[in-house]
């Protein structure tokens, strides 16, 4: 009886260490697909965020640009 249960108890055991290996196995490739995506998100980020990039933008669709000493004022803080 003894024996039996033993026997029952390997059986169980390597059936729980197969799915968790494959379950493993799985998640290390979700993991691998999750960092590549990361680094695609990551350039797309530092393409979009580029200060020259923000720049045109800024200069295109909003119509704006760096402000000429004419329009520039210097206003001095009344500390006390």
């Amino acid at each position: 009886m003894v024996l039996m249960l033993s026997a029952l108890a390997v059986i169980y055991t390597s059936f729980i260490n197969r799915q968790l290996a494959h379950e493993w196995q799985i998640l290390g490739n979700d993991h691998t697909l999750l960092q590549e995506e990361y680094g695609r998100l990551m350039l797309e980020y530092s393409t979009l965020a580029a200060p020259s990039r923000v720049e045109e933008l800024a200069r295109q669709r909003l119509n704006m640009s760096f402000p000429n000493k004419n329009n520039t004022r210097v206003i001095q803080l009344d500390r006390r």
